[in-house]
């Protein structure tokens, strides 16, 4: 068995020695091996790929083991492991692991990718796969070669063929882990199509005189067609994928998926490129090659579903609203539940859109109890205002926030990114860009002249300058956030806090206190952090004025006044700027109702 990792690597050839070529694609649960080996800043797909070579095993995963933890290329049976030098990242995990190779007398092939598809770089390639056949000859059949690469050029045009063929959802950039893409292709019933560097290999051709030709003319014509696909953004001509992509959204392209692994320098740039040309959604993803997490992705992907279904596009049935209570003809109330890492939010509005009532309550251990008790005492207030408690007949609830998929009696489900920006548009009918701080993650919501989202952008899996992180803050300082609030206005010392990592920041923030600073100032500091952040993610997002705050955050004053000043424009703060995600769910349930 085989080991390759690059869509130009001679997968034909290498099944042609008898071996089942594969390609390591799964995430693993920690980089623990790969940083005994290497710089914890390295490409993350490099760590990948060094955690699984790394890590001897008898074949098949222990019991209980899932695939990433029981490695699948250092097994044993494994013959041959072929890594192209894709970038000095792979040249390093080859130098690295070369002597352990050697050890498990595992043959370790390095090949030497050009930078173009020019005749010079098709010969100098060849040669390349020329010494790789003399390496291994006697395992070599011509005739299953020709046949390899002949079925993988029809497969291509059979693809290509296809009515769905260029597909309505693709996904661009760097390779997806395996269970990122089947996250993906789970989100949304549109067809997909995989044009990242790991994706669909394109063999475009396949010489007609080909039982003729020598040895070395035959390889020559093999690496002119493994060159000529899809450029990588490390090819030095990118010019074919910009006319695939013109070609992809002249035939109904509905939005793209770009995904970058972290620490990979290439593929950056082109995102930018895209969102300036191209007229469709693109959902920026970034990753590192570890097991996904399932809150914030679950959020990105289905606030950009909902976004494609405001564009008349199809979504699965799991983030559409959908109704589970029968007739509504009698629905007199709906309710929003916004259930966060940190509080649980419910508000409700009548059939003409007014609010009737609000309630914010600790999530605590179990989103689904604290959920429930919102909903009891909605109903309690609404009992107070009519003198008749509404039966389960009479409303309907709308979930949203990380907690929307666990809510048993919810009767549909959106995003808080969809939710806040009915929400806040509800409240402030100006807004054009929602800035939510939460307690788990950070948001910039971006709307269009119709209220519609038009781009959003959330904090990776780190909490540095959300809720959590000025509660933290708060705990070092030794006060709540009320108090924590209360601080800053009023400084004398322009302090800078380098860092809104909550461990580095907490560390800073210990040191300025022994420093005897006096308490606004330090305030101030982490108070200018978190601003600056957040200013950074607007611009990314490309927000424009007017800007709302929502979010419990937003009561912080003095983070409030830092912000504008970063921003150098006013915030609008609603009286109720953490009910906005609760607000906006309660009138996605009355649409429900109505449609």
């Amino acid at each position: 068995m085989t080991t390759y990792i690059c869509k130009y690597s001679p997968v034909e050839l290498l099944q042609a020695f008898g071996w089942e070529a594969v390609m390591p694609n799964e995430e693993v649960g920690d980089f623990a091996e790969a940083d005994a080996w290497i710089h914890s800043s390295v490409c993350s797909h490099a760590k990948q790929l060094l955690s699984l070579l790394a890590c001897p095993r008898e074949d098949g995963a222990d019991q209980g083991e899932s695939p990433s933890q029981a490695c699948g290329i250092g097994c044993k049976g494994r013959q041959c492991v072929v890594l192209t030098n894709c970038c000095d990242s792979i040249r390093r995990v080859f130098d690295t692991l070369r002597p352990e190779m050697e050890k498990r007398n595992t043959a370790f092939v390095m090949l030497d990718l050009p930078h173009n598809n020019s005749e010079s770089s098709a010969e100098w390639y060849a040669r390349q796969l020329m010494k790789l056949l003399d390496s291994f000859r006697p395992l070599w059949d011509r005739d299953r070669f020709l046949f390899l690469w002949h079925r993988t050029v029809q497969r291509w045009m059979e693809y290509k063929e296809r009515k769905n063929g260029f597909a309505q959802l693709a996904i661009l950039g760097a390779r997806v882990g395996d269970q990122l893409k089947e996250k993906l292709e789970s989100g949304f019933s549109m067809p997909m199509v995989d044009l990242t560097c790991g994706g669909c290999r394109t063999l475009s051709f396949f010489p007609e005189d080909a039982q003729t030709l020598t040895e070395e003319e035959l390889l020559l014509e093999y690496a002119r067609a493994l060159l000529g696909q899809l450029p990588c953004t490390r090819m030095e001509d990118t010019g074919p994928r910009d006319a695939l992509l013109s070609e992809l959204e002249s035939q109904g392209l509905k939005g793209i998926i770009y995904h970058t692994v972290r620490f990979c320098d290439y593929y950056s740039f082109e995102y930018t490129q895209i969102v300036n040309r191209l007229k469709v959604p693109v959902l920026k993803l970034e990753s590192d090659y570890t097991i996904p997490g399932r809150g914030q992705l679950s959020t990105r992907l289905g606030a950009f579903a909902e976004s494609l279904s405001d564009r008349n596009t199809s979504l699965t049935g799991q983030e559409k609203g959908r109704d589970t209570g029968g007739n509504m003809s009698g629905c007199l109330y709906y309710i929003g539940i916004d259930s966060g890492s940190t509080t649980t939010n419910a508000a409700a509005v009548d059939g003409q859109g007014n609010i009737l009532a609000s309630r914010t309550v600790r999530t605590g251990a179990r989103a689904a109890d604290a959920a429930q008790g919102c909903l009891e005492e909605i109903c309690d207030r609404i009992e107070e205002k009519t003198g008749k408690r509404p039966e389960a007949s009479q409303f309907r609830v709308m979930a949203t926030g990380y907690g929307r998929s666990y809510l048993p009696f919810a009767n549909g489900q959106k995003t808080e990114i969809s939710c806040h920006a009915l929400g806040a548009r509800s409240l402030y009918a100006r807004v054009r860009t929602v800035i939510d701080i939460g307690g788990q993650d950070s948001k910039v919501i971006c709307l269009d002249e119709n209220g519609h989202v038009s781009n959003f952008v959330m904090n990776d899996k780190c909490a540095a300058g959300t809720g959590r992180f000025l509660e933290m803050m708060a705990h070092t300082l030794q006060m709540d956030m009320d108090q924590l609030g209360s601080y800053g206005h009023k400084w004398n010392k322009d302090l800078t806090i380098s860092s809104v990592c909550t461990v580095f920041a907490e560390s800073e923030v210990v040191s300025l206190i022994a420093e005897n600073h006096a308490l606004d100032d330090i305030i101030h500091a982490l108070n200018k952090a978190v601003a600056t952040k957040t200013a950074s993610m607007v611009r990314r997002a490309g927000g424009e004025a007017p800007f709302m705050m929502t979010g419990g955050v937003a009561r912080n004053k003095g983070l409030v006044k830092e912000l504008e000043r970063c921003l150098g424009e006013p915030l609008y703060i609603d009286d109720m700027p953490d009910m906005a995600g609760a607000i906006g769910a309660a009138l996605f349930a009355k649409e429900l109702t109505e449609e």
